[in-house]
């Protein structure tokens, strides 16, 4: 798979999840929040479990937590599961993303 693939294909489902994700109004004056988020997903699409990558943020930064903390409900919410379009028969390349979420982008 190259790098266009798995880009376009997190783009794709970004764009999925964005709908359920509501981040903090707070945190659109701070800064560059972007939050990572590894997303594990089974073969049905349904996302079985997300971590924060850049968890450590949170415990120094009130709105880093808040738009990270909104952002894995985001990908865990029912509403946004299961991931649809997901190439068939390519499952290494969407079973284990890197996501990363940018409040800006959310709240305008």
């Amino acid at each position: 798979a190259t790098a266009t693939e798995i880009d376009a294909l997190r783009v794709a489902i970004r764009r999925q999840i964005e709908p359920c994700w509501n981040p903090p109004a707070g945190a659109r004056d701070a800064g560059e929040l972007l939050v990572k988020i590894l997303v594990y997903v089974e073969p049905s699409g349904q996302v079985r479990r997300a971590e924060v990558i850049n968890a450590g943020l949170m415990a120094s930064n009130p709105f880093f937590q808040a738009a990270a903390e909104s952002a894995r409900r985001a990908v865990l919410n029912p509403r946004c599961n299961p991931l649809k379009g997901l190439p068939t028969g390519r499952y290494n390349l969407w079973q284990e993303l890197e996501l990363t979420f940018n409040p800006k982008d959310a709240l305008g």
